[in-house]
């Protein structure tokens, strides 16, 4: 039997077996994803998600179903994730992991199409790194997770205003990575 969404924390508030099976089924992947280009830590990733199923299950007694559910899961990930890299300052020092950004193809890639891939990752990877918290936190929810600008803004509690500038910021700052890592390459194979 497949459950939606919503079904979730009404299974969970029911303390029904299949409820957190199915709460991991459909949230844990995502919230691994999301948390590794948070975070650019993967061990840390893995306990902040153990820790928001556990805080999601503790306290879906104050989850309101007005709201997606998603996007208060992830507001729990994402309170979790800031707390822990202010705590920790990793956001400085630790690279990106560049599975957090792969790109998947219909067909099977050349090598060649395999090695633009790669500088593409590694060219975005460096770009997130130089990026403040919030705006990272932005473009991973939108672009890796595809979550809209209202479910990001209620997830950060911030307004949709505040989500588009972050976006335009993050996108604006890897283009002008992106261009300053072309720029620099063509000036060396020309030297």
């Amino acid at each position: 039997m497949a459950f939606s969404d919503e079904d979730v924390p009404r299974l969970i508030r029911r303390k029904d077996d299949r409820a957190f099976e199915c709460f991991y089924a459909m949230h844990a992947l995502p919230l691994m994803r999301y948390l590794r280009g948070l975070v650019r830590d993967e061990a840390l990733s893995e306990d902040l998600v153990q820790e928001t199923m556990l805080r999601v299950v503790r306290s879906i007694d104050r989850y309101e179903e007005r709201g997606a559910f998603r996007a208060w899961v992830f507001r729990i990930a994402t309170n979790l994730a800031m707390t822990e890299l202010r705590r920790r300052r990793l956001m400085r020092t630790t690279p990106i992991d560049s599975a957090v950004l792969e790109i998947a193809d219909v067909e099977a890639p050349g090598p060649a199409a395999e090695a633009d891939a790669g500088e593409r990752r590694r060219i975005v990877d460096a770009g997130l790194a130089t990026m403040p918290d919030e705006q990272r936190a932005v473009f991973l929810l939108r672009a890796r997770e595809g979550l809209s600008i209202d479910e990001i803004a209620g997830i950060l509690c911030v307004p949709p205003g505040t989500v588009k500038s972050r976006m335009h910021h993050a996108v604006r700052r890897l283009v002008e990575f992106a261009a300053g890592r072309s720029t620099s390459r063509t000036r060396s194979a020309g030297s």
